[in-house]
């Protein structure tokens, strides 16, 4: 017990800032959240999702296609739980905790000799591991999207299992089927993971291959090396028949939709600066004119841009995602004491004396590709698995720091330490203050904070309207609605309208029973005949509301207006 305690304390620590609260902050419930909870539910009482499709591999949802991995990680908690908050939050919770073990453990297969400088210095090298855990326990990137319900979180935990796989799997082949089944498990929770998870394994077997196929010599060897390559074989196989279907999937009109709609692409900003660019030029159809100003290397300068973004300092350390539920208030993905260790760390990494360098330093330029792909960049959650990579060369900055004053007299040391311990405490009890004090504050609507009282408010009242009119301000509010009020399923797949795709091509419902949701014009719809509405900005008669919904901090964010008053 003694030897463990220190990662067993870790451990309760990632719990208590995982779990802490979880139905309450984040303040609110987001639309994606609510979605997989009441599909998840739907499928329990239906065995059908909301579109009355039966136990499906991909989820239309909003007509974004979400992956089916987190819906089904929820069903169970939903069944135990019901249809809560706790229950859609609770697997990435779990998963974010199991996550820091991994890291943990795969610290400590990717530096299994990790050369101490002098004989007290080993029982620093030993800790290692226990330092990337730590440090992935308090990270505002890992905790932003482990309180959540993401599926990015589960995808995240199932790449750091893949990977553990394939390490333990150098030893003991058999591993390699864990390698296998996790890394295609991904492609099945996240989109990200379908770019991610593939070249992760490539560089795996680039960096470790003389392990993977080593050479034969002695014929004990040689049998065991035939072993092996079945295993490789068999694990390969498997790999190829379990993504088989996400290749028909990216293929369809679903999958095309689905990558349309958030790709680069969908942002018509570098055609028409390369359209603009050209027309500045006399001979515009000339072909070095074309060379020079074209919409693939418009296109390829905007990925690249995006790309670079994710290292910025600004986004690192200092002001994080610009989308407001991917972030906290004056807080970066990373701690801002951390800056030094971050950069000590990469110094460290850049030697890539190790194979465990070498794949850290693969993992730490191939984790934002995914999200540089898309239009919207810096962006936290399509790259979260960053958080990884970027943890652990944190933690190797930090080893490389206690290596060093080490040497020091004792009274410097305790110095040292001390102006260390009280930097980390003081910055991460800042983020813990900005996260549960002010995050719900400035930003409520980050997380639609409100549509449980609004829910509470219209089912008490539903049989005195014939109409209810809910305003769409805020994304998808149907499904809010449904998730709060427990709408029956199937009264849902009977009832539900859905708009045509926008143009990024998701979709959102309009009708459901009584309910509208749509832009009010308070003008005209004050003169339908008993109808409630829900206002959120929109300008209105106070003396026609008959309640509202306050914000953490409040503010007045929806109003209740009776037509019939």
């Amino acid at each position: 017990m003694k030897k463990h305690f220190l990662i067993i304390a870790i451990l309760i620590l990632a719990a208590l800032l995982r779990l802490y609260s979880l139905d309450k902050f984040p303040a609110g419930l987001n639309a994606d959240e609510a979605a997989i909870g009441y599909n998840a539910w739907s499928l329990l009482q239906t065995g059908k999702d909301e579109h009355s499709v039966a136990w499906p591999l991909v989820f239309r949802s909003f007509d974004d296609y979400k992956p089916p991995v987190y819906f089904y990680l929820v069903l169970p908690f939903v069944k135990f739980l019901g249809l809560t908050v706790t229950a859609v939050r609770l697997p990435s919770a779990l998963l974010g905790i199991a996550s820091v073990f991994l890291v943990y453990l795969l610290i400590k297969k990717l530096f299994p000799l990790v050369i101490a400088r002098s004989e007290r210095d080993v029982a620093i090298s030993h800790h290692l591991g226990l330092l990337s855990a730590l440090l992935l326990a308090i990270s505002p990137w890992h905790l932003q999207f482990s309180r959540g319900g993401w599926e990015v979180n589960a995808a995240t935990f199932l790449i750091l299992l893949g990977i553990w796989g394939f390490l333990k799997g150098l030893q003991y082949p058999r591993y390699l089927f864990l390698f296998v089944i996790s890394l295609a498990a991904s492609f099945y929770t996240y989109h990200s993971a379908r770019i991610i998870s593939p070249l992760l394994a490539l560089s795996l077997v680039i960096i470790y291959w003389q392990q993977l196929f080593p050479s034969v010599i002695a014929s004990e060897a040689r049998q065991s090396t035939s072993t092996k390559f079945k295993i490789i074989l068999l694990a390969t196989t498997l790999g190829v028949l379990m993504t088989l279907p996400i290749a028909s999937q990216l293929l369809s009109k679903e999958g095309q939709s689905r990558f349309s709609g958030v790709s680069i692409f969908a942002d018509s900003g570098p055609e028409w600066q390369a359209t603009n660019y050209r027309l500045q030029h006399v001979d515009r159809d000339a072909l070095w004119v074309k060379l020079i100003h074209n919409r693939y290397l418009s296109y390829s300068l905007r990925f690249v841009q995006n790309y670079l973004s994710h290292y910025s300092p600004g986004f690192l350390f200092l002001n994080g995602d610009a989308i407001a539920r991917s972030r906290v208030p004056e807080t970066g993905e990373s701690l801002l004491f951390l800056i030094p260790f971050f950069a000590l760390g990469l110094l460290s990494l850049l030697r890539l004396d190790s194979a465990g360098k070498k794949f850290i330093f693969a993992w730490f330029l191939i984790a934002p590709l995914a999200a540089s792909l898309t239009y919207q960049s810096p962006h936290a959650l399509r790259a979260q698995n960053m958080s990884v990579p970027f943890m652990i060369i944190t933690a190797l900055g930090t080893y490389e720091f206690f290596l060093y004053i080490i040497k020091y007299k004792f009274v410097y040391k305790i110095l040292i330490f001390c102006i260390f311990g009280f930097l980390s405490f003081y910055s991460f009890a800042r983020y813990l203050h900005m996260y549960y004090v002010h995050y719900p504050q400035e930003l409520p609507y980050a997380w639609q904070y409100g549509f449980d009282q609004i829910a509470g408010f219209t089912k008490a009242n539903y049989d005195k309207y014939d109409h209810i009119i809910v305003t769409d301000r805020y994304d998808q509010p149907y499904i809010l609605i449904a998730f709060f009020t427990k709408y029956p399923p199937v009264d849902l797949q009977r009832d539900i309208v859905m708009s045509e795709p926008d143009h990024y091509g998701f979709a959102t419902g309009r009708k459901l029973g009584k309910y509208e949701f749509r832009t009010i014009n308070y003008e005209l719809d004050k003169l339908l005949p008993n109808t409630l509405l829900v206002t959120a900005e929109e300008k209105v008669d106070e003396t026609k509301v008959i309640g509202d919904v306050k914000s953490p901090s409040g503010a007045t964010m929806f109003k209740f207006i009776s037509t019939t008053r």
